[in-house]
């Protein structure tokens, strides 16, 4: 699994430094992960353009897929935090796409 995930984008051997090397403690983490109920609230927000909330879920999702080393997935929530930062909110719709297509494929990594 852990050469699925790094093939996929993670960055795999910086998180395990971060899970004092445990391999089934980060794959554990990133289901947790996977379930996170911002990943719903976030698109909630942005159908009703509520952008607070939209950024409060964004930043949430960002620190955790930063601590999981979580790759593209990582790199497109961070882009959409920034957007929702600065209220500029041209293409987050495009970009929370893009965030759950990620999702879906590293989910079927872990479920796989």
């Amino acid at each position: 699994m852990i050469n699925k995930l790094e093939a996929w984008g993670c960055n795999v051997q910086e998180a395990l430094e971060r899970f004092v090397d445990d391999a089934d403690l980060y794959v554990m983490c990133l289901n947790l992960f996977m379930d996170d109920g911002s990943f719903l609230a976030l698109g909630e927000a942005l159908d009703s353009e509520n952008y607070d909330a939209a950024f409060e879920a964004a930043h949430t999702l960002k620190g955790v897929a930063g601590n999981v080393s979580a790759g593209p997935l990582y790199e497109t929530i961070e882009t959409l935090t920034e957007k929702l930062r600065a209220q500029s909110y041209d293409g987050v719709a495009v970009d929370y796409v893009q965030l759950m297509a990620y999702k879906e494929s590293l989910n079927t990594i872990l479920k796989g």
